[in-house]
């Protein structure tokens, strides 16, 4: 059975994963798309997820988030809620950029004037300032990317208002943008990231893009997704960033070169 606690004796992580397993179906229709993760990610941490299409990473996310329920195994939270950012910005159309970015914040019963303070200074973090009385298909793709990490910062700076850590989960959010506005965001990323101090746990498919960003680099096997290997990475540049994409690269060219031979 599945245990998910919110608060573990250790306060020293934002989320730990043990022993975490998660069948959908049932017999001989089961497919098995995480086989024991164990997995920890500490306050303030930026972790990136990186393995082939359908190793599980998008799966690992919705259990962390709470979307699924694990099929067996342990989730210890001590964030809140935590907050999910995807690779389409859903973002409510009808709505403007401050009404988006507040929503959160209006469902956890925050009052009006707090609100606006909070949606400014978000506004203000993205580098988004005048903006908040459009409507998203005013904005550009990036633009409207950086308003659905506003909102998303709403959600997890709110949840972690009460002491708790901030935990923010992110689903390839930038995949679908084309390379000069990736590179943009990412720098942008990092910079949001350093200012709020809110754990990340990032998937992606780009090692380059995972080594950037992360400060760790955690490589799942190919379905059934199992934790193959961890890198830190965090301060590099220049030759040994390089050579820590060219590693990682390999290694994940070696775990699918491994499932099609089975």
């Amino acid at each position: 059975m599945a245990v998910a606690l919110q608060d573990p004796v250790d306060t020293d992580v934002a989320v730990r994963l043990t022993g975490l397993h998660k069948v959908f179906g049932q017999g001989r229709r089961a497919v098995t798309a995480l086989d024991g993760i164990d997995l920890s990610v500490g306050p303030g941490e930026f972790v990136c997820l990186v393995g082939a299409s359908g190793c599980g990473k998008t799966t690992l996310l919705n259990l962390i988030a709470g979307l699924e329920t694990p099929s067996s195994g342990r989730i210890e939270l001590t964030t809140s809620r935590p907050a999910v950012m995807f690779q389409e910005h859903a973002l409510m159309p009808w709505l403007t950029v401050n009404r988006n970015i507040e929503l959160p914040l209006r469902l956890a019963g925050v009052g009006r004037a707090e609100r606006q303070a909070r949606v400014a200074e978000l506004l203000r973090l993205v580098k988004l300032e005048g903006t908040g009385g459009k409507r998203p298909h005013e904005l550009s793709g990036g633009m409207r990317q950086r308003v659905s990490l506003a909102r998303s910062l709403a959600s997890a700076v709110h949840g972690a208002a009460d002491g708790k850590q901030a935990l923010l989960l992110m689903d390839e959010p930038f995949s679908a943008l084309d390379a000069i506005t990736r590179d943009l965001l990412q720098s942008e990323l990092l910079r949001v990231w350093r200012a709020t101090g809110t754990a990340v746990v990032f998937v992606t498919h780009d090692v380059r893009e995972a080594v950037r960003l992360g400060q760790r680099v955690v490589l799942l096997s190919s379905r059934p997704g199992r934790v193959v290997d961890q890198w830190d990475v965090e301060g590099l540049g220049g030759a040994d960033e390089l050579t820590a994409v060219d590693t990682i690269s390999a290694k994940l060219r070696e775990v699918i070169s491994s499932h099609a031979a089975a």
